[in-house]
């Protein structure tokens, strides 16, 4: 069974880290006062400026290096099931950012994101008070099937592995 290469290796893992830390961002800043929040939701939109990049990136990436063929045990709905989750993965990795950049950047008072000390983003797009609210309402419903896909991405993972005893998790590990 073919592995994947190690750039796509490292996009899969920094991507699935960075997307790890701004759902316990937001979660930790969920309750929090507006003033204390802050303190979460900077990082969080940093990361989230590095997922859209690192996700355009890995599409590139994707379209020119050919992923390892599926094994044959792998075949109708399973595969079927296996790239529609990734679809969808790459679907939701570009809109959670671009529906965050659009929630902040159209509310009218958009400060600049301070990217790791390193340099800051505008996001101001002009105020657009309808905009900002879709935008909002958008990113906070897309965080559920973005939780329901790495659930069933992890599961079926774990299942192929384990339960097919197919080195699954080694095609994609450092």
């Amino acid at each position: 069974m073919g592995k994947y290469s190690k750039v796509a290796i490292l996009f899969h893992w920094a991507i699935a880290l960075l997307i790890g830390a701004n759902i316990l961002l937001a979660n930790l800043a969920e309750d929090l006062p507006k003033a204390a929040r802050a303190a979460y939701m900077s990082p969080h939109k940093a990361i989230g400026i590095s997922i859209l990049v690192l996700t355009v990136g890995r599409i590139l990436w994707r379209l020119s290096h050919r992923p390892p063929a599926m094994p044959d045990k792998v075949a109708g709905l399973q595969a079927k099931a296996g790239l529609t989750v990734h679809m969808l993965f790459y679907v939701l990795m570009i809109a959670m950012p671009l529906t965050g950049w659009l929630m902040i950047g159209a509310n009218g008072k958009a400060a600049p994101v301070d990217f790791f000390g390193l340099f800051t983003v505008d996001m101001a797009i002009g105020k657009n008070t309808m905009l900002s609210g879709f935008a909002h309402e958008s990113h906070e419903f897309l965080a559920t099937p973005l939780l329901i896909l790495i659930g069933l991405h992890v599961l079926g993972a774990m299942k192929h592995q384990f339960m097919d005893k197919m080195p699954f998790i080694q095609r994609m590990w450092p």
